[in-house]
């Protein structure tokens, strides 16, 4: 087995810190990262980094975006974050284990105080849990595929946006409101829950539409069903609006655009740590 190792959390990298708190998480996670190395190399497993964190460590490095090419699984040491922008770079994941240093951290399935413990499960064999994603695409273009959500927001802020809303050709609703998001049913505890949106377990296959503060109060989220495609087509923005997927900016778009989602080919593929999703409900948001 081969064995990546994913954080962007680690002081030295892009990431500065912007208090004292976010100093020692940052500590943290650097040193997690060197316990984990160490416990790996230890047992003989070939362990490769990303190119970030291997420059601070002073080792060698691979891009993110070659882990589902040189990995069986992935190590991603930092918050829900981190989690993403490892799926982001990964058209047909390897399997992810997340070790939380971060603040809540519902995608993670371990700990800094028994990383090791979880990692030595996963050397003597793992289930896969699988959670589905959305792909993306701006008038026929692809974007990164979305775990959590996509977001389509004005780009001057507290200007409102209509959107003609469509699923399988049809027009569902024309919406006015500050933007909409379209997430998973694994993003359904992210930006969309604090949108006003349902919590929807990971296994009903759906995708949601949230608006962001509709002009009109009988404007409400939606589920759909993830075997259609869902379009969305700004019929009123003022110079352009900006598509956020899963916290990444990566596109603008005007009237008349249109941003489609479909489900996406490959799934994200998680280490089953057997936490349940019930159960993170109720340790992480409760």
């Amino acid at each position: 087995m081969r064995v990546g190792i994913v954080s962007y959390y680690v002081r030295g990298t892009a990431y500065e810190p912007k208090s004292d708190a976010h100093a020692r998480r940052l500590d943290e996670s650097r040193a997690v990262v060197e316990r984990l190395i160490d416990f790996l190399d230890d047992r003989g497993v070939d362990v490769v980094v990303n190119l970030e964190t291997a420059e601070v460590l002073g080792v060698d490095g691979v891009p993110v975006t070659e882990m589902e090419d040189t990995a069986d699984v992935v190590l991603a040491v930092g918050g829900d974050g981190t989690v993403l922008r490892t799926f982001t770079h990964m058209d047909d994941p390897v399997p992810v284990l997340c070790i939380n240093t971060g603040r809540v951290g519902f995608l993670a399935g371990a700990t800094p105080q028994n990383a090791l413990d979880k990692v030595a499960e996963v050397l003597d064999g793992y289930d896969v849990e699988h959670r589905a994603r959305i792909s993306v695409e701006v008038n026929g273009e692809p974007l990164p595929p979305a775990l959590n959500e996509t977001v389509v927001v004005t780009s001057r802020p507290a200007k409102i946006m209509g959107f003609d809303v469509y699923h399988d050709d049809e027009l569902v609703e024309s919406v006015r409101a500050d933007g909409l998001v379209v997430a998973t049913p694994t993003g359904s505890t992210a930006y969309s829950m604090s949108a006003g949106g349902p919590l929807v377990d990971p296994n009903v296959e759906s995708r949601l539409v949230v608006p962001l503060a509709p002009f009109r109060m009988s404007v409400a989220p939606w589920v759909l069903g993830s075997d259609a495609e869902t379009r969305l087509v700004p019929t009123l923005v003022e110079k352009s609006a900006t598509v956020v997927v899963d916290g990444d900016e990566h596109a603008e778009v005007g009237r008349g655009d249109e941003i489609s989602f479909r489900r996406a080919e490959n799934d994200a593929l998680f280490v089953d740590t057997g936490d349940t999703f019930f159960e993170k409900i109720r340790n992480k948001l409760s």
